[in-house]
């Protein structure tokens, strides 16, 4: 009933929509639902009788946009209410239990965690004795827990905002006591509801958060909340003119540009989060446990010299392995989210069953981990230290290593200490060297970070994930939202997503970028030249050639946008048009040997085999490994008739240890032609055994039947090949 009434309110039938609609009330026996579902369906049948009256109403069109919208409410918050009511999962079952019990007002949470702040500043000056210092203030922690707890869930479980509890939330804001940990959690519940429900109230509470919070914890949140809101909530934010023109708004402040920008760029950055997972279970890890060297907990330094006397690979692997490391390092720069697949072993705690702790600023007076630094015993010099205070980590990251300390022996973390005390002055440089990066870096860019990845590890790891949508799933391209296309490609941020998009092989969406590029400076080449390249990585051959083409209208002869263009006219069976271009490339690079093999192939195609040769020899005879060129110069001698010359290369082939199923299939296809039928056979059958399927090599081996018919086989013959094989 749901559908039906959202289509009838889209082709704007409002009267048949609002009757559905008390249908649809009535079913969730929310009392305040069904009455003002009720004054809807009134206020709509007054209007229309003055409409049929012919009575004059200035203010006819706003009553009308008010009712069109609020028609989208009531039928929102009617299918949210009828779900949660029906569904018996955890989040329905946490919203009942709310819409059961007496919750505190918003007013009331904030007075709590004012108090609790003062009491946090003084306990520590009227208690001497650490024991009761320490009970103390761990009561406060969970008092301050229980408080951002109940906040939380309050936000989120909600369906739409009272204009009460909207400027209850709202003054919140303006608190100078209430923590801004607290805070940040009560913009990311607000999010999250908006994700399920989209609510004026709340979208303005969170453009609200982000103009008068000035710490970046919470702005941040409340920026990358307006973002998520205005691209999944697209079609009901395009009823609320004051909350788009908000949205406009944001665009005439530089700084915010920015933030906008880079936190398009790091949602994108998620996509690589389980690439860069899989990289290190399948690549890093395995080649890491493979080597006995590297298991070695006191491995440090590789020792060429002993490598070579014991075996000359390790030298070989431990490189691959430290550009692996190294690779990842330098997306982690980028603010990739490489510890994803380190932590997500480490959520099960039961810290983590509140959906709320998923979005905690990391804090040690946390109740949960505050005894770790209670005896105030960490070294500022510590790698305890040094990882909690580190930008790379997340607040869910920091949390699951701290909690995995405290649950290990006091021996063990006794014996972490003193190793790391043992180390404090390589700790020292690195502290040192860390607080320097971080004090250069755009603070709220890492802020920003933290929280992405915090938002990622709840959508993928959190226990009831399945109860809701994984916005990580998406695109998360807010750029084709309509009402924050013009924030996020604004000026050269157009150039600089493409570019992004482009390095990391989203060929589509870069190529929709560098089309508007084209289109606002086409006297650019080289987004003529990356919107060509997109193309043919789409198969999208006549667009690719199009794109070079005013490539070189702009930047002549440029030798790059020449052997594309090439390859491209290649890809279509253009070879005439693709030997003009590598022609041209040829006059630049004479001794280019894969340029000169790309000619040859294509001389061959058309058919001119003696000029083929040319090139085909040439390569050979400068190739340091010349099996390529040797492939081409016996095809071409096989295609002319040349069969015992035809021979002598394919020989040399399959005498090789790396011998193709090429080179067996094309000796195999010599001595038929030559009806040496045993040594044919004999040819097949390496190829067919080398093939996955008996299926696999008639493929291949049929693809060549019309050059085995003009070489004189009979098609009997053909045929007969693949029976004499089984």
């Amino acid at each position: 009933m749901y559908k039906d009434i959202i289509q009838l309110l889209d082709q704007k039938r409002l009267k048949e929509a609002f009757a559905q609609l008390g249908s649809l009330a009535s079913e969730t026996n929310n009392w305040t639902l069904t009455s003002e579902v009720e004054t809807l369906q009134n206020t709509y049948g007054y209007m229309l009788q003055y409409a049929a009256q012919g009575t004059e109403d200035p203010q006819q069109g706003k009553m009308y946009a008010h009712l069109y919208r609020k028609g989208y409410e009531l039928a929102d918050r009617a299918e949210f209410i009828r779900q949660q009511s029906a569904s018996k999962g955890f989040f329905a079952t946490k919203c009942r239990t709310f819409k059961q019990t007496a919750v505190h007002s918003f007013q009331e949470i904030g007075m709590t965690l004012e108090t609790n702040a003062e009491d946090l500043s003084v306990t520590p000056l009227m208690l001497a004795e650490n024991a009761d210092k320490n009970s103390e203030l761990k009561k406060l922690y969970k008092q301050k827990e229980k408080a951002t707890d109940e906040l939380f869930d309050k936000i989120w479980t909600s369906a739409h905002w009272t204009d009460e509890e909207a400027k209850e939330a709202s003054a919140l804001l303006d608190s100078q006591l209430i923590p801004a940990n607290s805070l940040a959690v009560m913009v990311s519940a607000a999010t999250l509801s908006l994700l399920q429900l989209f609510d004026p109230q709340k979208l303005q509470f969170l453009l609200l958060a982000y103009r008068r919070r000035t710490e970046a914890v919470v702005s941040q949140r409340a920026l990358a909340g307006i973002l998520l809101t205005a691209y999944y909530q697209e079609k009901r934010l395009s009823l609320y003119p004051e909350l788009t023109a908000a949205l406009t708004m944001l665009g005439d402040n530089a700084q915010t540009v920015q933030q906008l920008h880079d936190i398009q760029i790091l949602f994108l950055l998620s996509r690589e989060t389980e690439k860069i997972g899989k990289r290190m279970r399948e690549q890093i890890i395995p080649k890491m446990m493979r080597n006995p060297r590297l298991r070695k907990t006191d491995f440090k330094i590789i020792d060429i010299e002993d490598l070579e006397d014991k075996n000359p690979e390790w030298e070989k692997e431990m490189q691959q392995i430290s550009d692996e490391i190294q690779q990842l390092g330098e997306l982690q720069m980028e603010g990739a989210d490489t510890y994803m697949s380190t932590f997500s072993q480490l959520k099960s705690y039961a810290f983590f069953g509140q959906a709320a702790h998923w979005f905690y600023p990391f804090d040690k007076q946390t109740a949960d981990i505050a005894d770790l630094f209670a005896d105030n015993d960490i070294s500022d010099k510590s790698l305890l230290k040094m990882l909690l205070e580190s930008p790379i980590f997340c607040n869910s990251d920091k949390y699951s290593f701290c909690l995995t300390l405290f649950s290990l022996p006091k021996l063990q973390i006794d014996a972490l200490r003193s190793q790391i005390g043992s180390q404090s002055e390589v700790m020292e440089e690195n502290l040192d060297k860390l607080a320097g990066e971080t004090s250069s870096r755009d603070k709220a860019n890492i802020i920003s970070r933290q929280y992405i990845h915090d938002l990622y590890r709840f959508f993928k790891l959190w226990m009831y994930r399945s109860e809701q949508h994984d916005i990580f799933a998406d695109e998360l391209a807010f750029w084709k939202s309509p009402f924050l296309n013009r924030l996020i490609l604004q000026n050269e941020r157009r150039k600089q997503i493409a570019d992004y998009l482009f390095a990391k092989d989203y060929f589509p969406e870069a190529s929709e970028l560098y089309e508007e590029l084209v289109q606002s400076n086409p006297e650019e080449a080289g987004s003529w030249q990356k919107l060509g390249f997109s193309y043919q990585k789409m198969e999208r051959y006549e667009d690719a050639i199009n794109a070079y083409l005013q490539a070189d209208i702009v930047k002549p002869d440029h030798i790059w946008t020449l052997k594309h263009l090439a390859q491209c006219y290649k890809r279509t069976h253009n070879f005439e048009k693709a030997l003009e271009y590598f022609y041209r490339v040829e006059s630049i690079q004479p001794d280019n040997l894969n340029l000169l093999l790309q000619i040859g192939q294509c001389l061959a195609t058309l058919r001119n085999y003696d000029k083929a040769l040319q090139y085909f020899f040439k390569v050979e005879y400068l190739d340091r490994t010349p099996a390529n060129a040797q492939r081409a110069i016996g095809w071409c001698y096989f295609m002319t008739g040349k069969h015992a010359e035809a021979l002598r290369f394919f020989e040399k082939l399959i005498q090789a240890s790396d011998a193709q199923i090429s080179d067996w299939l094309n000796t195999g296809h010599v001595y038929l032609a030559m009806h040496q039928i045993p040594k044919a056979l004999e040819c097949y059958r390496h190829a067919e055994k080398q093939s996955k399927t008996h299926d696999e090599f008639m493929k291949i081996y049929l693809a060549d039947k019309d050059a085995l018919l003009e070489q004189g086989v009979t098609e009997e013959s053909v045929y007969l090949i693949p029976d004499l094989l089984l």
